[in-house]
Parts: C-alpha cells; sequence; structure tokens
C-alpha cells in the first residue's frame, strides 16, 4: 500500500480547493447572467412595471376608475388597468384621494401590493384598496391639464363654390379630488351663387360647455357647475345660456369600458334674434337635464362613444332640447388623431322669426376631422 507524504497530501488538497473555487465562481457567474437585471430610476422619469414583468418609463397622467394613464417615453400615452400595474414610482409629488375622502401628496411608490407616500423624508403608507384616484399634485400645475384642437374643413371650387368649417378644441384639468372640462365647438358654412356671385351662409352656430366634477366616492360625483352658451342664427337664437347642478353615477366602470348618468335642475336663458309682433325676445326658465356619457375602447388605437343629454323648459324656451353626439376616434400616429363625429340637435318648439318662419326641428352633421391631443 502507497503512502501518501503530508507535502503531497496538501499539495492535492491544495489543488482541489483551486478546482473548487473555480466551479463556485462559474456558478456564481452563470447564476448572476440569468438574474433579472435590476433597473436605474432616473429621476426625469415615472417607472411603471406591468404584471408582465414590463417596465415603462414616461409620465403618470392620472388614475381614476381603476385605470392608469401613463405617457409611456416611447409609446405614447397608454391606458392601463389598475389591477395589471405591479410597481409604479413617481419622480415628484402626486395627489391621491381614498374612498373616505383623505387627500394625502409626496412622492409615490406602489410595490408589492402596497402604497406609500415619501413627503419631507417621512414615509407613509395606504390601504391601496381604499385607492380612488392619483393625479399630479399641485406643485406641477401643469401636468393636471390637457386638452385637444380638432379642425375639418371641405372647399369645392367649379360648378360648385362652397366653403364648410367644424372646429373644436378642449381643455381638461383632473386632480385627485376634481375635473373641470370646457368644449368648444364652431360650425359653418357658406357657399357662393353662380349666377349672381352672391355669397350666403348656410350654417352659422358655437357651442360652449363647461362642466365641474367633484369626486363624491368610486361611484358617485357631484357636478357641481353644468354651464353651456349656444347660439345659432339659423334656429332663431341670438344666444342661449344655461346654468346647472346635477349628480352623476358611473353604472359601468371598467378597464374598457365606462358609462355614466347624470341629472339635475337647470335655469335657462334664451335671446331670439327675430320675435314676431308683440312677442319677447328675451325668455327664461327652469328646467331639469338629464344626461349620459358612454365610452368603449373598440382596440388600443380606436375609441367609441356617446353623448346625448336632454333638457326640459318651459314651451316658449324651447319645451324639449336634446343634443346627441356619437363618434370613433382613431389614432394615426403619436398625438394625431382622426375623428369621425355625428351630431343630431332636437329642439321642440323652435320660436319663429319675425316673418313667421319656423326653423327646423332637428339639425344633423358629419363631420370627419383631423385632431391633435396636447
Amino acid at each position: 500500500m502507497k503512502v501518501i507524504s503530508k507535502k503531497s497530501y496538501l499539495k492535492y488538497s491544495i489543488i482541489c480547493l483551486l478546482l473548487l473555487s473555480a466551479n463556485v465562481a462559474k456558478a456564481e457567474q452563470v447564476k448572476a447572467d440569468w438574474e433579472k437585471p435590476t433597473p436605474i430610476f432616473e429621476q426625469e422619469y415615472d417607472w411603471l412595471r406591468l404584471s408582465s414583468d414590463e417596465w415603462l418609463k414616461g409620465d403618470i397622467v392620472s388614475m381614476y376608475d381603476e385605470e392608469l394613464e401613463f405617457d409611456s417615453d416611447e409609446l405614447d400615452l397608454q391606458t392601463i388597468d389598475w389591477d395589471d400595474v405591479a410597481e409604479l414610482r413617481s419622480k415628484s409629488w402626486q395627489s391621491i384621494r381614498l374612498v373616505d375622502g383623505t387627500i394625502a401628496e409626496g412622492y409615490l411608490v406602489v410595490k408589492d401590493g402596497q402604497l406609500s407616500l415619501v413627503k419631507h423624508g417621512k414615509t407613509t403608507h395606504f390601504d391601496i384598496a381604499n385607492l380612488l384616484s392619483i393625479a399630479s399634485s399641485g406643485k406641477n400645475e401643469r401636468d393636471l391639464w390637457d386638452g385637444y384642437i380638432n379642425i375639418g374643413i371641405n372647399l369645392r371650387e367649379g360648378n360648385t363654390v362652397q366653403f364648410d368649417y367644424t372646429f373644436t378644441a378642449g381643455v381638461q384639468r383632473r386632480s385627485a379630488s376634481s375635473r373641470f372640462k370646457t368644449d368648444y365647438t364652431a360650425n359653418y358654412s357658406k357657399y357662393e351663387d353662380q349666377d349672381t356671385e352672391e355669397k350666403i351662409v348656410t350654417a352659422n352656430s358655437d357651442r360652449l360647455t363647461s362642466t365641474y366634477d367633484w369626486f363624491f366616492s368610486q361611484k358617485i360625483y357631484l357636478r357641481a357647475m353644468d354651464f353651456e352658451y349656444f347660439s345659432d342664427e339659423f334656429l332663431n337664437i341670438e344666444h342661449r345660456i344655461r346654468y346647472g347642478v346635477a349628480v352623476g353615477y358611473h353604472l359601468i366602470d371598467t378597464s374598457r369600458t365606462s358609462w355614466d348618468v347624470n341629472a339635475g335642475p337647470s335655469y335657462q336663458t334664451t335671446s331670439f334674434k327675430e320675435v314676431q309682433a308683440g312677442e319677447k325676445d328675451k325668455e327664461n326658465s327652469p328646467g331639469l337635464i338629464l344626461g349620459t356619457d358612454f365610452t368603449y375602447e373598440v382596440t388600443s388605437d380606436i375609441d367609441y362613444d356617446v353623448s346625448y343629454n336632454i333638457q326640459f323648459v318651459d314651451e316658449a324656451s324651447g319645451d324639449y332640447i336634446h343634443h346627441f353626439q356619437t363618434g370613433l376616434e382613431i389614432e394615426l400616429a403619436s398625438d394625431f388623431d382622426l375623428d369621425l363625429t355625428f351630431y343630431a340637435d332636437r329642439t321642440e318648439k323652435p320660436r319663429a322669426d319675425a316673418d313667421g318662419n319656423i326653423p327646423e326641428q332637428n339639425d344633423y352633421r358629419l363631420v370627419v376631422s383631423l385632431g391633435y391631443d396636447f
């Protein structure tokens, strides 16, 4: 039997130790190659991790109705189901609103099913199940606003000389507890008589609406202001002004579909362009307004929406006044959209002009326009 000397044993031990160390180092390297990389959170971006483990960098726009609007640096504005949000980190202060009405501000972190706000070095934890909405803090006022501009133009030359345009624009301010929205629509059309070269206006109307909603709970909101200015010379209306308040309720609230209804009292003042002898050129009337708004995300690039309201006023002010609007918004590229919108208006009792001519009850328009969101 061969006896191994102490010197040889020490030599073999060192060799085995070196081989073992090399194998351990190689295993650690393989493990490091397979480990998930830790993202570097650059402070100029908000960061979002989806449940699919994908990361997006960009800007938090808002969260309401279980939907997060996130303006991705590469993918533009994305609407994401809140259930698909695994982690969220903000670069600046955010304002949150809880179902009990509590409002808090700070740097936002959502991770592992927990919501935290960091403010002046102090971290406060909240129950994420009680979260109602998220919006940029008032410290970043610009982040609270968004808007759009759409324009549709029709030009004809030759046997028919005609010019038509429809212009719409709007802005919206959203915070954790409220929403302010203003929309404006102008419709104008004229043509030139080829025999007399007289230019004849065939449409000329303006509508401005403005609302202010306060989120009372996940399902109920108070419309503290409901304002409308309307003028249409072919409906014999110099201007019509309506003020109102309403209570709203979310009937459907999913990642792709929303349906709201609202109702409340109103007061309307109408000035007519012309009236027959002995009639008043101005009418005031209390009223009741009922409205509904429906939105459905057909695909990630196509949205369908419907809006309808009816106002009940006295007969001298029009009796029943309807406004219906529906259409498709198709995202073309970046912030540009193609809009196809159908408008329908009906006044049950339009006022006759000085010659006794009674305007048509119904007005219809189909508009194709190019829009820009900002």
